[in-house]
């Protein structure tokens, strides 16, 4: 074979290689969307109901998340207060 039949041979198997790589990644895009709608249709989240507001708190309650205890925060304090003190003078 000549050389430039191997380089069209080449060129030919790289374009397949990437089109295929291409539509293989466009199909799995489409699937991914069309899951995800299924899933959001069939399967809605539930939305949590939002306390009344009591007062003028400007401050909304936080209706998500885990709750910090008070040993815990103060453990937390300790903690982040002993890392600035040591990065600091170090």
């Amino acid at each position: 074979m000549r050389e430039d039949e191997l380089f069209m041979q080449g060129v030919e198997l790289m374009l397949f290689g990437v089109s295929t790589v291409v539509i293989f990644l466009s199909l799995l895009v489409l699937a991914i969307g069309l899951a995800s709608r299924v899933i959001q249709r069939f399967f809605p989240e539930a939305v949590p109901a939002q306390p009344a507001r009591q007062g003028r708190s400007p401050v909304a309650p936080r209706t998500s998340g885990p709750t910090v205890d008070a040993q815990r925060s103060a453990v937390i304090a300790a903690a982040v207060h002993q890392h600035r003190k040591r990065h600091r003078n170090g």
